[in-house]
């Protein structure tokens, strides 16, 4: 049926209705390891656009180093496209972590068409955060030597920027989820990046163990560390970690979104059917009214 699809039809194992809750840890490698070849697929698919976005980040980045150079931040300008992209990968990531089916290529492509406003403007908002977050830290920091307060300020950068990252982890998810307005979106990412406190910290530390090893590996064995990140980045990087961030913060949107908004749904079906049921017991019965 094609590399990027699927054969749904046939049946799998199924699961036992009283099969025991596994623990998050061990779960989350069965499911995977039972999709892992389904996520080198869409590895596959998401590096394409990021293949363009390097491409034309060098382009411009030459051209701007050449003509321009106290604008270098403007080079990773092209990054912002390939935000779009980031939803598509998200709902196949998403499917995978909830334990449900996604067609790779149609589902990918359905959801980056629907959803590219949000995406692309969060990608602007990204890139301007960033840009702003480099060249204050830059500038407190080199002002600290001199004068103490600078700290201050500094903190506060630093705590502005973790907290960002954090909502970066729930903002593409809750834009494939639920139909909410950005604003919104970014507040409560915000609110979950302090209630995820914990979780949000593993994901950065293991994000910081990866790219840190990835540093020691490159100074140590440059060509060599190029040939691993290109073969990783190729078929497994962004799979793999789009679909840990996904089956990090997913529980939490059930529990403070989806759940609380379906027992309000649930309580709400529930008052029309007892409306309901008083309204037919108020009815007159017109057959005994006739004998």
């Amino acid at each position: 049926m094609g590399f990027f699809f699927a054969n749904y039809n046939k049946p799998g194992p199924g699961v036992a209705k009283d099969a025991p809750v596994k623990k998050p840890f061990f779960r989350f490698w069965e499911v995977y390891f039972r999709k892992f070849f389904d996520l080198i697929k869409v590895n596959l698919l998401f590096a394409i656009p990021t293949a363009v976005a390097l491409v034309l980040v060098y382009f411009v980045g030459a051209f701007v180093m050449s003509s321009m150079p106290a604008l270098s931040f403007l080079s990773w300008l092209p990054v912002i496209l390939l935000f779009p992209f980031v939803g598509g990968l998200t709902f196949v990531c998403r499917n995978y972590a909830r334990e449900e089916h996604a067609f790779i290529l149609s589902d990918f492509l359905e959801t980056v068409k629907k959803n590219w406003k949000a995406f692309f403007l969060n990608g602007i908002i990204c890139y301007v955060f960033l840009v702003l977050m480099v060249v204050s830290i830059n500038f407190y920091f080199s002002q600290v030597s001199s004068n103490s307060f600078m700290y201050v300020p500094l903190i506060i950068c630093f705590l502005l920027s973790f907290l960002f990252i954090c909502a970066q982890f729930y903002i593409p998810t809750m834009i494939i989820t639920f139909d909410l307005g950005l604003r919104q979106i970014y507040k409560n990412a915000f609110i979950f990046a302090i209630l995820g406190l914990w979780r949000n910290l593993m994901l950065l530390a293991i994000f910081i163990v990866f790219t840190v090893a990835a540093l020691i590996f490159f100074l140590y064995q440059p060509l060599l560390a190029i040939l691993v990140l290109f073969l990783l980045a190729v078929f497994w990087m962004f799979g793999f970690f789009g679909f840990l961030v996904n089956f990090a913060v997913y529980p939490m949107l059930v529990k403070y979104m989806i759940t609380p908004y379906e027992r309000e749904q649930e309580e709400k079906r529930k008052a029309e059917r007892g409306e309901n049921e008083e309204e037919e017991q108020d009815e007159p019965d017109f057959q005994d009214t006739l004998y």
